[in-house]
């Protein structure tokens, strides 16, 4: 062996911020993040899937702060990681999950849809990162892991707008890298392909029994936490090989 084999990050020891919680990958990390111990923090708009997550997370002696959040209002974002930091003293760790899509056609899109893309996968990561960064200890160092998406580098000819989003996901993502790793966080983007999420794909007519489950998801969320410190992961992206296959 040449030298001593890193020492392993402790998602244990580690505040972990989660947006997006309720949704279905949000259930699947939050359910590691509570086996591997981590304090949590979630936000997500729905309010009784939220409530759902914090009574099971709270079953497992879980420490835990659940707030209902609109991550498109500032002022909510604002008051949420003041709770946070009012709560934990800190956050080290932010995992930006919450997204939303739309199969139709440009011609076809209505501005009011075209702006709540734009607003849940842009702003909100935006906003949520914006109120992170001033909580986070230089000296601890922290982690941010954006949702993007495979359709940020696949185009979808039913979803441009939701993949141009994903993709400004991508390189805000990359610009953030740049800007906080002088303050010590690493920043990472998640690009996941088609996972079988509650409530994401509606009716529409998709094989979802080729694509991931959200677990698989969690897996790579918690493969990017669980790296040595000295390790910064740019872009992680995945999908199912039975997806990919076909």
């Amino acid at each position: 062996m040449l030298g001593k084999e890193p020492k392993v990050s402790e998602i244990r020891e580690r505040v972990v911020v989660v947006s997006g919680a309720a949704g279905g990958m949000g259930r699947a990390i939050v359910d590691m993040l509570i086996d591997e111990g981590s304090q949590l923090a979630l936000a997500d708009v729905n309010a009784s899937g939220l409530a759902e997550i914090e009574e099971e997370a709270r079953a497992h002696s879980a420490e835990v702060l659940a707030v209902p959040v609109d991550v498109t209002s500032e002022a909510q974002v604002s008051a949420f990681f003041g709770r946070v930091e009012d709560t934990y003293g800190r956050a080290d760790v932010l995992i930006n999950l919450p997204g939303v899509s739309r199969a139709v056609s440009v011609e076809q899109m209505a501005l009011e849809d075209y702006e709540r893309i734009l607003d849940i996968n842009l702003m909100g990561t935006f906003l949520c990162a914006k109120h992170f960064i001033p909580r986070v200890d230089p000296e601890r160092g922290g982690q941010i892991i954006n949702t993007a998406s495979m359709a940020a580098k696949r185009a979808n000819a039913t979803a441009s707008v939701y993949c141009a989003a994903k993709a400004a996901v991508a390189m805000l993502s990359q610009g953030l890298a740049l800007q906080l790793k002088q303050r010590n966080i690493r920043v990472s983007t998640l690009s996941p392909g088609p996972t079988n999420t509650i409530g994401f794909w509606g009716d529409r007519p998709v094989p979802r029994e080729k694509f991931m489950q959200p677990q698989d998801v969690a897996a790579a969320v918690r493969f990017i936490l669980t790296l040595p410190p000295h390790v910064v992961v740019h872009d992680l992206a995945f999908e199912s090989f039975e997806f990919f296959k076909q």
